[in-house]
């Protein structure tokens, strides 16, 4: 986050040379995910960072991962951050993977937020399971690695959560697989998957 908020005309020269048009970050610092209070303060300073991206060319996005789904103090943190940044300078990437072992549907904050995710993750799950905790610790995500699987090897109802997406207005989507054995097997596997969608 500080690097956006820091570096934005560094950032904006190199997506230019890359052919990017966003800039993202893939994490909000533990510090700030304590209390809605911090979270507050992370929507105000997303809204900067978006109005400087506009400014440079880019489309600022946020990655969720598994935190911020859960109540906190009557509130969800996620659904804080969509609603008190704006719709024309924060945009999101939805990872489905965890924000399914946080609990959430995808498909419902699709619906709910349209043309707010720009970009998706998908990765599939082998069984459905959730975090031990709140999926702030990183601890939680690495037990979670072993259940991820080749799209359309998993639960997951990965053509209604691509069809969802694109009538949501997501505009990319990529596959991830966060640890894998023969990535290049693994990764055609799913591309070919989704191509039959």
């Amino acid at each position: 986050m500080v690097t956006l908020q820091t570096n934005m005309e560094e950032i904006a020269e190199a997506s230019d040379l890359l052919g990017f048009d966003y800039a993202g970050i893939p994490a909000i610092p533990q510090e700030k995910r304590m209390t809605l209070d911090g979270y507050k303060s992370v929507a105000e300073e997303f809204n900067k960072i978006g109005e400087r991206a506009k400014k440079m060319g880019l489309k600022f996005s946020y990655h969720n991962h598994g935190y911020g789904l859960q109540e906190m103090d009557g509130e969800i943190p996620l659904n804080l951050i969509l609603d008190q940044t704006d719709a024309g300078l924060v945009f999101f990437e939805m990872d489905i993977y965890w924000t399914m072992a946080g609990g959430a549907d995808p498909i419902a904050y699709l619906e709910a937020y349209p043309n707010r995710y720009h970009l998706m993750h998908i990765k599939d799950m082998k069984e459905k399971v959730r975090f031990s905790g709140d999926g702030g610790d990183p601890n939680q995500w690495i037990e979670l690695f072993p259940y991820m699987t080749t799209a359309g090897d998993g639960i997951f109802d990965l053509q209604s959560i691509v069809a969802a997406g694109k009538k949501a207005g997501v505009k990319h989507f990529f596959v991830e697989q966060d640890m894998v054995h023969q990535p290049e097997i693994a990764l055609k596997k799913s591309i070919n998957y989704l191509k039959n969608l």
